[in-house]
């Protein structure tokens, strides 16, 4: 397994921190998920040229995400 050193602003640190406590999860887990939710991202919106949107319960479009 590979260790990495990671220096982060304050606030990127504190809510990394923050998310780790509100999922149970340890930073690393944490930033494990970011970085396989941001390899999907980028395949689906790169790659096969979709778009990922969040939509409410009337599948109303209400936020595009936007990889560049």
């Amino acid at each position: 397994m590979a260790r990495l050193t990671v220096q982060f602003p304050d606030r990127t640190s504190e809510m990394l921190a923050q998310l780790a406590l509100q999922d149970q999860k340890t930073k690393t887990e944490v930033i494990s998920r970011a970085l396989a939710l941001y390899k999907y991202l980028q395949r689906e919106t790169r790659d096969s040229k979709h778009r990922i949107v969040v939509v409410d319960e009337n599948d109303k479009i209400i936020k595009e995400i936007v990889m560049t």
